[in-house]
């Protein structure tokens, strides 16, 4: 009997020391589970030791959660952003535009690009251009789009199809990330 139990005592010893990826959650800060639960693919900033999450993906009750406690302890750009993101998904669209502003204004270029689409729809066409423009040259992607069309369109600035034409080209290129 005792031959027996020796090596189910050394499996289940083997196992307590390899933890599941589920187990190590409880290990995580809260910016970690912030990223985790609310990075877009769509930002470069974003933490890579953790897959993309598509908006509708987010996991709302879970993601809040742990973005909330990140910005509470003063999460940077990428926290703001990424709480932004939850409260806009989770129908809060005020509250997720305020910090969707911060994070713009702390320099985090998908929120730049994004702001900018907001500040467009309220008006302020210029400040968005300047988003844009800055997004655009920080390497956005989607901030080179939006320029872009800015450019062709003339929105916050004078129309110029040359412009418009190279950014437009930047965006799809290995020009921005």
């Amino acid at each position: 009997m005792r031959v027996a139990s020796a090596p189910l005592i050394a499996t289940a010893m083997l196992l307590s020391f390899a933890a599941p990826p589920a187990a190590r959650a409880a290990d995580l800060t809260p910016a970690e589970q912030c990223d985790r639960e609310a990075g877009s693919e769509l930002d470069l900033e974003r933490n890579k030791a953790f897959p993309p999450v598509a908006s509708e993906d987010i996991r709302i009750g879970v993601a809040l959660s742990a973005c909330r406690e990140a910005y509470n302890q003063n999460g940077g750009a990428r926290t703001q952003f990424q709480l932004a993101r939850v409260l806009d998904r989770a129908g809060e669209k005020l509250k997720s535009l305020r910090i969707l502003g911060e994070a713009a204004q702390n320099g985090h270029a998908l929120a730049m690009a994004m702001y900018g689409t907001r500040l467009v729809e309220r008006g302020e066409a210029e400040a968005a251009f300047d988003l844009y423009r800055r997004a655009a040259a920080a390497g956005n992607a989607v901030a080179a789009h939006n320029l872009a069309a800015a450019y062709r369109d003339g929105v916050g600035t004078d129309v110029d199809g040359r412009l418009a034409a190279l950014w437009f080209e930047r965006a799809t290129t290995d020009q921005v990330r």
